[in-house]
């Protein structure tokens, strides 16, 4: 391992010595692909909604780093656990694709819709997300 890979590693993550030489090479590339994940957002808007307590708009939404991080002051919907839970798994795939330098916006399933089942199914709302990337 590189000496400035060996130390972003540990200033970032805290890691000890040893840990920092014990990464494994998918490790140190997830690390030396930061930078590219930096370079954009995650997007997750409001496409649909019917009986949300919240009352979103559509165009209203969540916004993330390309590595995860809710950057609460980008987003114009309330802070809801129900609704952020299922971008976990869509989440994944916008940070390997740029973790590999592929198009982030390139994956399959670019819908979501939060946990809430709906009025009819039992739930009490629910609205649906268009998920994609843009440039940070």
């Amino acid at each position: 391992m590189d000496v400035e890979l060996k130390n972003t590693a540990m200033a970032t993550f805290g890691y000890s010595d040893a840990q920092a030489e014990g990464l494994s090479a998918k490790q140190q590339a997830i690390i030396k692909a930061s930078p590219a994940r930096r370079a954009y957002k995650m997007i997750m808007e409001v496409v649909a909604a019917e009986n949300c307590a919240y009352k979103p708009k559509i165009g209203d939404r969540y916004v993330t780093t390309g590595s995860g991080k809710l950057l609460p002051e980008e987003c114009t919907f309330p802070i809801c656990l129900w609704a952020l839970a299922p971008m976990l798994p869509i989440s994944y795939v916008v940070y390997d694709r740029l973790t590999h330098g592929l198009d982030p916006n390139g994956h399959v399933y670019d819908h979501m819709k939060c946990a809430d089942t709906g009025v009819g199914c039992g739930g009490l709302g629910e609205v649906a997300f268009k998920v994609y990337c843009e440039p940070a």
